[in-house]
C-alpha cells in the first residue's frame, strides 16, 4: 500500500513538471501597467509616416533607378554599359540598407509599456544607422566618380564631369552643404526623442512603484 501511495505521489509531482513553481513565481510578479495611450498613439503614428517614408523612397529609388540605366544605355557614351552597372550597383546597395535597416522596427516584441518603449528606442537607433549609411553612401559615391574621373586620363573611361569640373564642384558642395543642414536637423529630431522617452520611462517606473 506505501508502494502504491509513493508510487502515485510520484507520478503526480511527475505529471505537475514545475507547474506550481511556474504558478507561484507569476502570482509574485508585478502587475504590468497598462500601455498608455500617448505612449501607443506616438508608436502607432511613427509607423504609419515609416510605411509611407518606405514606400516612397522604394518606387522613388526604382523610379530613378531604372530610368537611369534607360537614358545611359540610350546615351552616346562609350562607357555606357559601365555606368548602368555602377547604376544597378549603388541602387541595389541602398535597397538593401533599407530592407535591413526596417528589419524588425514595425511592431513591439510585447504588448507592455517596456514593449513599446524597446520598440521606440529601435527606431532610433536605426534612425542614426540611417543617417551614417547616408553619409557613406554620399562619401563612396565621391569616391567612385573621383577614380572614374582619375581613369578617363587614360582613356579607359570617358569622364563624367565635363570641362575643368568647377560646375560639378559647385552642385557637389551644396548638395554636401545641404545634407549637413539636414543631419543636424535629423539629429536634433532623434536627441528630442530620446528625451520623451526618457520621460515615459520615469512615468512607468513611478506608475509600477505606486
Amino acid at each position: 500500500m506505501n508502494n502504491r501511495e509513493h508510487s502515485q505521489s510520484g507520478a503526480d509531482q511527475s505529471a505537475d513538471d514545475g507547474l506550481q513553481e511556474l504558478a507561484s513565481l507569476w502570482r509574485q510578479s508585478p502587475v504590468e501597467v497598462p500601455v498608455p495611450t500617448a505612449i501607443r498613439a506616438q508608436v502607432v503614428r511613427q509607423e504609419r509616416r515609416m510605411r509611407w517614408y518606405a514606400w516612397f523612397e522604394w518606387i522613388a529609388s526604382l523610379v530613378v533607378g531604372v530610368g537611369g540605366v534607360y537614358l545611359i544605355l540610350h546615351s552616346e557614351a562609350g562607357d555606357a554599359p559601365w555606368r548602368a552597372l555602377l547604376v544597378v550597383v549603388l541602387l541595389a546597395w541602398a535597397m538593401a540598407f533599407s530592407v535591413a535597416n526596417r528589419r524588425g522596427v514595425w511592431e513591439p516584441l510585447e504588448e507592455s509599456v517596456g514593449g513599446y518603449l524597446d520598440l521606440a528606442r529601435l527606431r532610433l537607433v536605426r534612425k542614426r544607422r540611417m543617417l551614417r549609411f547616408t553619409w557613406l553612401f554620399f562619401i563612396a559615391e565621391l569616391g567612385i566618380f573621383a577614380v572614374w574621373q582619375w581613369l578617363s586620363g587614360y582613356g579607359w573611361l570617358e569622364p563624367i564631369f565635363a570641362g575643368d569640373g568647377r560646375f560639378a564642384m559647385t552642385w557637389i558642395t551644396v548638395f554636401a552643404l545641404a545634407m549637413g543642414f539636414w543631419s543636424a536637423w535629423y539629429w536634433h529630431r532623434i536627441k528630442s526623442s530620446e528625451r520623451q522617452i526618457a520621460k515615459w520611462q520615469r512615468e512607468n517606473i513611478e506608475a509600477s512603484e505606486k
